[in-house]
Parts: C-alpha cells; sequence; structure tokens
C-alpha cells in the first residue's frame, strides 16, 4: 500500500516544497528584499502551518460522529428551527483501533513534514548559519 501511495506521495511534497519557494521568491521580489531570506521565511511560515494542521489532526478525541441514512428527520417533522427541515441527529460512535492508528501516523508524518520544512528553511537562510 505504501508503494502505491509513493508517487503521489513525492508530488505533494515536491508540489508543497516547489510552491512554496515559487511563491516566496517571488513575494521577495515584488518586496525588493533578499531573494533567498524570503524564501527562507516562506518555509518557516509553511511549516509553522503544518504544525498547526498536525496539532489538530492529532487532538480528535475518541468518539465520531455517525451518520447514517436513517438519521434524518423526514420533512415535516418538528425541529429547533420550526417545522419543516431536515435535521440530523448526533449519533456518536467509538473510533476502532484502526482509526486511531491511522491519526496518529498522520499526525507523526505531518509533524515531520513540518520539521522538514523549517529545517530546510534554516539551511536556506542566509542569516543563520546550520553549523
Amino acid at each position: 500500500m505504501l508503494r502505491a501511495a509513493l508517487p503521489r506521495l513525492l508530488a505533494l511534497v515536491g508540489g508543497v516544497v516547489g510552491g512554496t519557494a515559487a511563491l516566496s521568491a517571488a513575494f521577495g521580489a515584488l518586496a525588493h528584499k533578499s531573494v533567498v531570506h524570503s524564501m527562507a521565511v516562506g518555509y518557516y511560515v509553511v511549516g509553522a502551518v503544518v504544525l498547526v494542521v498536525c496539532f489538530v489532526a492529532g487532538s480528535r478525541g475518541p468518539f465520531r460522529r455517525d451518520l447514517g441514512a436513517d438519521d434524518e428527520l423526514p420533512l415535516g417533522a418538528p425541529s429547533i428551527f420550526g417545522s419543516g427541515g431536515t435535521v440530523f441527529r448526533r449519533k456518536v460512535r467509538r473510533t476502532t483501533p484502526e482509526e486511531r492508528r491511522d491519526s496518529k501516523l498522520n499526525s507523526l508524518g505531518l509533524f515531520a513534514f513540518a520539521i522538514v520544512l523549517i529545517m530546510i528553511g534554516a539551511a536556506v537562510d542566509p542569516n543563520r548559519r546550520v553549523f
């Protein structure tokens, strides 16, 4: 399964890294600033955003909303908005072990990707020395 997803994953990572470099360089050139420094700032910003997404993805609780075909009230049934609307009942289910495992792995993958982006920014930044 990982082997089948690898080309798409590499295309996504390459698109984010390349897109960040292109947009940051364009914004730096338009602002008449150092293009290399603006690329580094772009990598820092995108890495920070991915860290926030990692936190949000990893902090989901052990319950999920369970929607099925019978979860809608029929039209004309009383609801909190008056009569005649469609209202969803909230059914909650516990996550399966596979869903919890996938959530953890996604969060760890996003964390690693964010760290790599920040490290690329540190390596590119002319104001900082890596070693």
